[in-house]
């Protein structure tokens, strides 16, 4: 039973510091420290500390750290998100 106790703190813990980045986030886009933008070359979600477009972010420039699998299978380097069309 210790381990599912240890393992039940430590998800606690992990979700305690998750939320409180969130919060810390949320707090410096309030007041206008750090942003959350579309990028412009993917549409994918990205910070940024002006409130304008990205022209690129980590989804873009290294899709093989972010989604190894897919860029697995597509070794062109072709992003499935661009022909998304945004919905608000």
């Amino acid at each position: 039973m210790t381990v599912y106790e240890a393992l039940t703190v430590a998800l606690i813990v992990a979700l305690a510091l998750a939320t409180t980045a969130a919060i810390y986030l949320g707090l410096l886009n309030w007041i206008g420290g750090a942003f959350v933008v579309r990028c412009a070359a993917c549409h994918h979600l990205t910070f940024s500390s002006a409130n304008a477009p990205q022209r690129s972010c980590p989804q873009c420039r290294h899709q093989a750290l972010i989604h190894p699998i897919y860029a697995a299978q597509h070794p062109d380097g072709e992003v499935r998100v661009v022909g998304d069309r945004l919905r608000y």
